[in-house]
């Protein structure tokens, strides 16, 4: 059985029930989905770390953005519209404050120790000794919502070998805060000052004032659920070798509801098969990975969900299969969808004579529990393909779904649009899975005794 045909491109909910299947037309069209719910603040306050001269720089551009930028010259005009702006009545519907005492000037002498040091992974570590305890310092006289970061000058991207190879400043610094409440947001200086390797202004303006919102608690824009549809817990599971030991360990990720509300937790160590090579949990650390995550959903919401979907990065042991259903039995749900998704697939797909992109959405069936879908690829609403290389489809293995795979792969999609970082129908991975395998790239560098934050904004 081969099958193919081309998902609806599912619609998301704004402010005041306005609906669009892109998240900049619907905000600039209707606000964000909080904006009548109570108790929403209607005011960011930010705080700053870096170079005096660059914090000065960094606060003229947020409060230009804030007026609106320009949309860049060009016959897209959906994949590249203006930035309205933010105040009360535009945008976000919210004001940028800069509270007295929110800007931590690192001094120039602490950027000539950081260039000193040597290797990668001390000048990594140093810089990120420096910043956090700069953070640290500012939280300490002010209350903010978010802390920007300016990424030190001169800094290497990653660490090739050594003790930290792989690892980056960006995990390195969320890891050293992960305990802070207020998120942080690190920036380099090409953001305001743009360049012919970054994107255009508007859309830089688009992501960075998403990622503020969200991080500052607002909610940019929400899933379209039916009424009729059951309460659902969406949880990802991915993993992670710890950078203290040898060690796998799970992370996950769980969306509470449509609003993308969620917590993240650690979950128990990993085996790695000797049949598949690939790593797999323990029965009861199965199900009581899956228990917590319920658990945790009740403390919110004070009642449980009818039904859960899991993704995981891996194949399902029988162990796992075993474990997640025993959990789903134990707390009477009236569904348990165990779903793999795969990075990587041999069978790709192109559209029409001329090697076109296929299109977003496009679905194909190769049996019953073998499926492929094209999460980024062509977009009709932008009339191109938002891609610089050949869109790679995921793989979709389901091993327990109550619904039919159109419905699925249609709520796969909709997750894809929960990514904050983008505001743009151009994410690859649900939610789900792109913030497990984030949490799983800074908690292993935390050691294991200590409670990370829970809020997904914490690892953005």
């Amino acid at each position: 059985m081969i099958r193919v045909r081309v998902l609806d491109e599912p619609m998301m909910e704004f402010g005041y029930s306005g609906t669009h299947q892109e998240q900049r037309a619907g905000l600039a069209e209707y606000g964000p989905a909080d904006v009548e719910m109570l108790g929403r603040a209607d005011t960011i306050r930010l705080g700053s770390v870096g170079a005096a001269a660059q914090i000065a720089e960094l606060q003229e551009y947020l409060r230009t953005c804030a007026k609106g930028v320009d949309a860049k010259e060009t016959q897209l005009v959906t994949l590249f519209p203006e930035f309205p702006g933010t105040t009360s009545r535009r945008g976000f519907h919210c004001r940028l404050a800069f509270p007295a005492g929110s800007q931590r000037a690192v001094s120039p002498q602490q950027f000539k120790v950081i260039r000193a040091a040597e290797g990668d992974d001390n000048k990594i570590r140093m810089a990120v000794d420096i910043c956090a305890e700069e953070v640290r310092r500012l939280l300490e006289r002010t209350s903010v919502d978010v802390v920007l970061v300016v990424r030190p000058p001169g800094l290497p991207d990653g660490v090739g070998s050594g003790a930290l190879t792989g690892a980056n400043f960006h995990d390195l610094l969320k890891a050293a805060l992960i305990t802070t409440p207020q998120p942080i947001q690190i920036i380099r200086p090409s953001t305001w000052r743009g360049g012919p390797s970054v994107e255009d202004d508007a859309t830089r303006a688009w992501n960075l004032f998403t990622a503020l919102y969200y991080k500052a608690g607002g909610k940019p824009w929400r899933l379209l659920r039916k009424r009729s549809a059951l309460s659902r817990l969406y949880v990802g599971v991915s993993f992670t070798r710890s950078d203290a030991s040898d060690q796998l360990f799970a992370s996950v990720a769980q969306v509470f509801n449509e609003l993308g509300d969620g917590v993240i937790v650690r979950g128990g160590l990993a085996e790695r098969s000797q049949a598949d090579r690939q790593p797999h949990l323990a029965k009861a650390d199965a199900k009581e990975l899956l228990s917590e995550a319920l658990r945790r959903y009740r403390d919110e919401h004070r009642t449980s969900p009818a039904a859960v979907t899991l993704h995981k990065t891996s194949d399902f042991s029988e162990d796992e299969r075993d474990g997640f259903m025993a959990a789903a039995e134990q707390a009477d749900l009236d569904g348990c969808e165990l779903l793999w998704l795969t990075d990587s697939e041999n069978a790709m797909l192109i559209r029409g004579s001329n090697y076109y992109p296929p299109l977003r959405g496009t679905l194909l069936s190769l049996s019953k529990d073998e499926h492929v879908l094209y999460s980024h690829g062509s977009v009709p609403f932008y009339k191109t393909y938002p891609g610089l290389y050949v869109p790679r489809p995921l793989g979709i293995r389901t091993y327990s779904i109550t619904r039919s795979i159109e419905e699925v792969a249609t709520e796969i999609l909709s997750l894809t649009k929960l990514n904050w970082n983008r505001a743009r129908m151009d994410a690859r991975l649900p939610i789900t899975l792109l913030t497990a395998k984030r949490v799983g790239g800074i908690l292993r560098h935390v050691d294991a005794s200590v409670t990370p934050a829970p809020r997904y904004a914490n690892y953005m």
